[in-house]
């Protein structure tokens, strides 16, 4: 599955590698655990849910009919593609080598090549935020030797890869409840509030009059 990254855009969700199901059905997080979409939208990070419950369903459902035609697929794949980078949004992962049966599968863990490829991926497209939707212990292991400030905690880290923020968000597919999962509501929700100062600042930008030359 193609990863959705452009460049300088505002926000670039990081998985861990690509799950089954979202292989079968051509995009991503479908697997009907996964909150991913439903966590964009509580947090604000995208205006509505990008992806529906029965839009899931739809695809799951054509998928197991064999009803599914490549042409709607496509279509579906576009169109969802064409509203993220609209709002300034990426999505790739950091093992694209494996289909993965989830993110605890042994395969799923990136190698020091497919994180080196990420990196450098990361300091030429430029995103203002790279957002980690991986297990914390997995995204420690990850980074530690690189960046000694690397933590377990969610939210904003104290490094930068590049001059891009980075986010730690947790799995969006992991069964969480309590304290655990208002942690993770609570971090999607900064990532939003983050994410519209970015555009409130960029937007004064290019409002404010240009200097006067002397």
């Amino acid at each position: 599955m193609k990863e959705i990254w452009e460049s300088d855009l505002t926000v670039v969700f990081v998985a861990t590698a690509v799950e089954e199901l979202s292989e079968k059905l051509g995009f991503y997080c479908l697997h009907p655990r996964n909150r991913f979409w439903e966590f964009l939208e509580l947090g604000g990070v995208t205006p509505t849910r990008i992806i529906t419950p029965s839009e899931r369903k739809a695809l799951a459902d054509g998928h197991a009919q064999g009803s599914l035609s490549e042409p709607v697929r496509w279509m579906f794949v576009q169109k969802k593609t064409s509203q993220l980078l609209k709002l300034g949004i990426g999505l790739t992962h950091l093992n694209q080598r494996i289909i993965a049966s989830n993110d605890k599968d042994k395969a799923a863990r990136p190698t020091e090549e497919d994180i080196q490829g990420f990196l450098d991926r990361a300091v030429k497209l430029k995103p203002k935020i790279l957002a980690f939707v991986t297990g914390a212990d997995l995204f420690v292991e990850v980074f530690t030797n690189r960046y000694p400030g690397v933590t377990a905690a969610l939210g904003l880290q104290s490094f930068r890869i590049d001059n891009s923020e980075v986010w730690l968000l947790g799995s969006p597919g992991a069964l969480l409840r309590g304290e655990a999962l208002t942690r993770q509501e609570d971090a999607f929700c900064a990532l939003g509030e983050r994410i519209s100062s970015l555009k409130e600042e960029t937007a004064k930008q290019i409002l404010r009059p240009p200097h006067p030359n002397p």
